[in-house]
């Protein structure tokens, strides 16, 4: 199971400030996996992290490019896993919490 917490010395500090949605990078790849780390830690009861490339794009705006660019960054790093893929969408797995 991923870990549950977030450490304040492992963290950037622009998440200790909280001011990372106010720069003109955000969001990129760790500013994603953050949040959804920030927002795991804070549901007791869950037990994993997935989404998919469709939700990204949604709810952060992303054009295509940056999707990608962000989805190899994360798969690259060994921060996510693809679990599930179809012709119109790819589900993906948080599967390390470098926090």
């Amino acid at each position: 199971m991923l870990k549950k917490t977030l450490d304040p010395e492992k963290l950037k500090v622009k998440y200790v400030l909280e001011n990372h949605t106010s720069l003109k990078t955000y969001p990129d790849a760790e500013d994603i996996l953050f949040e959804y780390i920030r927002d795991y830690c804070n549901r007791p009861k869950a037990t994993y992290i997935k989404f998919t490339d469709v939700s990204l794009v949604k709810y952060y705006s992303l054009p295509e490019e940056k999707l990608r660019e962000i989805l190899t960054y994360l798969e690259e790093k060994g921060f996510i896993e693809k679990i599930h893929s179809t012709s119109a969408y790819s589900t993906y797995e948080v599967i390390k919490n470098p926090y």
